[in-house]
């Protein structure tokens, strides 16, 4: 009797093992969408070392356009100002032939004026009456004072041919000094692309590489940093401090781009910030 009762458990200790049982399957399962749940979140730590690389790149590039000066701009200011002096000249060469033009009228004018003076002069003395003495004189008084407002207008026009002469002959100096220093900075800023041409073929391959796998708004968001911050637009976070404002994150901030788990910038600088745990190997 004793021995039955030793092979027979008591319905509690039964109901236990199935309690232990199912317990253990939800402990699986709990586990199971743990894990998918984990492995749903989004994680950043490529893109975020993408954009590390991206800045390095892009700091490298900078250090060029620093070698190179301000001879670009230099070039293409000089560029603009030859274009206007060449304006200016050819736009005071055209006045100047054009009162050259109009001189010449009125000396050839003058001389047919003159000639005219002359014979009328000549035949007021067989005029037949007074009245056609008086009408020659009138003719002549009417050509002496045309030649004279032409006088007064060629006299005016050589003045104006005088200072258009000496401004052509200093722009013209200054349009060869400018040509000359344009020629000389386009030879420097051409030795200087020489030196620095495999290097920056080889970076600009690169960043357009890192570019083509970034998301279209990050891509945007980099950019726009990186066009006011030239190889600044990322800034490693240490002990809860921005890299390139030095203004403090944060906890909780610092948290989640440890986590990097999202994209976060600089409430200070506005530069994209990375966690330095995932660039220490890099």
């Amino acid at each position: 009797m004793d021995e039955t009762n030793d092979n027979i458990k008591p319905e509690n200790e039964e109901l236990n093992e199935e309690n232990q049982g199912i317990e253990h399957e939800d402990a699986k399962i709990y586990e199971y969408f743990e894990a998918e749940i984990e492995s749903n979140k989004p994680n950043f730590t490529k893109t975020l070392t993408n954009l590390y690389e991206l800045t390095k790149i892009d700091r490298e590039l900078a250090e060029i356009d620093e070698e190179k000066g301000d001879l670009p701009f230099r070039i293409e200011s000089l560029k603009e100002k030859i274009a206007v002096l060449e304006k200016h000249l050819e736009e005071d060469k055209t006045k100047l032939k054009n009162f050259e033009a109009e001189e010449k009228t009125l000396l050839k004018e003058n001389k047919g004026l003159d000639e005219k003076t002359s014979k009328y002069d000549e035949s007021k003395y067989k005029a037949k009456s007074n009245k056609e003495y008086d009408e020659i004189t009138k003719q002549i008084d009417a050509m002496l004072e045309s030649i004279q407002k032409n006088e007064a207008r060629i006299k005016e026009l050589k003045g104006y041919q005088e200072n258009l002469v000496k401004g052509i002959l200093e722009m013209s100096r200054n349009f060869e000094e400018l040509k000359n220093e344009l020629k000389d900075d386009i030879s420097h800023l051409n030795s200087l692309n020489k030196q620095f041409e495999e290097e920056e073929v080889d970076l600009t391959e690169k960043r357009k590489t890192i570019l083509e796998n970034l998301d279209e708004n990050l891509m945007s968001l980099y950019e726009r940093i990186n066009g006011s911050m030239k190889g600044e637009a990322t800034a490693i976070v240490r002990k809860g401090n921005c890299s390139g404002c030095y203004n403090s994150v944060p906890p909780q901030r610092e948290i989640e781009i440890r986590m990097a788990e999202n994209v976060f910038t600089c409430q200070s600088c506005g530069r994209i910030l990375i966690d330095e745990t995932l660039i220490a190997n890099l």
